[in-house]
């Protein structure tokens, strides 16, 4: 996960030195971003039929080894294309790895799955923040340096691999814990608005994190801050999304999951609110990225415990917020471009707002659905008589 959230980061700052090196423009060079979220999500939908087929082992060992190919490829590649090829490759594993290892921890850890898929989802974070950090060390012409310790960290998961057991995968864990009836029309028209919500609520929130962490500097540098300022506080803004992510892992025996991911979003838009005051926008967006931490990992728990995503459905959520990440930063680009700087946190607050008014729909589509009993998936007992010895953890 550590790898996966390097990889996330590190094509930013490495764009000078794909500019000087290779001979190509602002726009070619972004290309290797875009490259990198397409394969993404390409590899989150192929990673489902994969796992049913040739197992857990087999599905998050091959991820794996696409980070690490793909990683290497891009540190020793010679021309641009090659890059490229490098990037789209990563983006195969980076997918299947983030979709596969939050299903296997969300199913094959029982009760501790919450504060599992929170740390697995902060040592992401922890990426995010240690690969431009690295890249500022070393320079940004040494970026393949930078690629080829994302390969090693890569590797390293390759090796373990064998703690991970085959079988069950969470596909047959949830056929088994279906009741009777669970393809009714009824029960199948409230899934889809429930993975619906889920969409939405990823997507927005989605939209608020990239923004805020591709046009902070932007945003402060024209209120005043220097460039170093502007750039510790954007990093400041990641950091805090770890340590969101680390106090939620802690909350999660305690909270439920639903009031988690609602208290988050409401945290998300009052911080939001505040950085509508122009003195406080720095310290706003601080809180922003706190809040937002724990809406992504504690959202697809109970996505998953809700008993509407399994499978397929689950990956497509997760491939169709990726897609949002993309294009969000764009959309506030062009907004910024046509307004100014000063549209951006309004723009944040309406985001964060539709997120906070998807969580809700989702908790009211949700509650007193799904009774606990052994029969029910949805039910914390039920997973732990499906798998007592926590089959797909180990």
């Amino acid at each position: 996960m550590t790898a996966i959230g390097a990889l996330t980061a590190a094509y930013g700052p490495s764009i000078p030195a794909f500019k000087e090196q290779q001979g190509i423009n602002d726009t070619a060079a972004g290309t290797g971003l875009a490259m990198q979220s397409i394969g993404a999500v390409i590899g989150i939908l192929f990673s489902q039929p994969l796992m049913r087929r040739r197992g857990n082992r087999v599905a998050v060992g091959a991820s794996m080894g696409l980070v690490a190919a793909g990683s290497v490829i891009v540190a020793c590649a010679p021309t641009w294309p090659l890059i490229l090829v490098g990037a789209v490759v990563t983006g195969l594993g980076l997918g299947g790895c983030d979709v596969l290892i939050t299903q296997l921890l969300i199913v094959g850890t029982g009760a501790r799955g919450p504060a599992m898929v929170n740390i697995a989802h902060a040592c992401f974070g922890l990426g995010t923040a240690a690969a431009p950090a690295l890249i500022a060390a070393v320079g940004a012409t040494q970026y393949r340096v930078v690629f080829a310790a994302i390969a090693l960290m890569a590797l390293v998961g390759v090796v373990t691999i064998k703690g991970l057991a085959p079988s069950p995968n969470p596909h047959e864990l949830a056929s088994r814990a279906q009741a009777p009836g669970h393809d009714a029309p009824r029960r199948r028209g409230i899934g889809v608005a429930v993975a619906f919500g889920f969409l939405a609520l990823y997507v927005t929130h989605f939209g608020a994190q990239s923004g805020i962490g591709n046009w902070e500097p932007t945003v402060l540098a024209d209120q005043g801050f220097s460039a170093s300022g502007a750039a510790l506080a954007t990093s400041g803004f990641w950091l805090a999304m770890v340590a969101g992510r680390f106090v939620a892992a802690a909350l999660t025996r305690r909270v439920p999951l639903a009031t988690l991911v609602v208290a988050s979003c409401i945290g998300m838009t009052g911080a939001g609110a505040l950085a509508l005051h122009g003195s406080a926008t720095a310290w706003a967006y601080l809180l922003v990225g706190f809040f937002i931490g724990p809406i992504f990992p504690n959202g697809l728990t109970w996505m998953a415990t809700t008993g509407h995503a399994h499978g397929n459905r689950f990956a497509y959520v997760i491939a169709g917020s990726m897609v949002g990440m993309a294009l969000a930063p764009v959309a506030l680009g062009a907004v910024i471009g046509a307004h100014g700087t000063g549209a951006m946190p309004p723009s944040i607050l309406a985001i964060a707002a539709l997120a906070l008014a998807s969580s809700v729909l989702v908790a009211l589509l949700t509650r007193k659905r799904h009774p606990r009993n052994d029969d029910d998936p949805t039910s914390e007992s039920a997973r732990d008589h499906s798998h007592p010895r926590e089959h797909s953890s180990h």
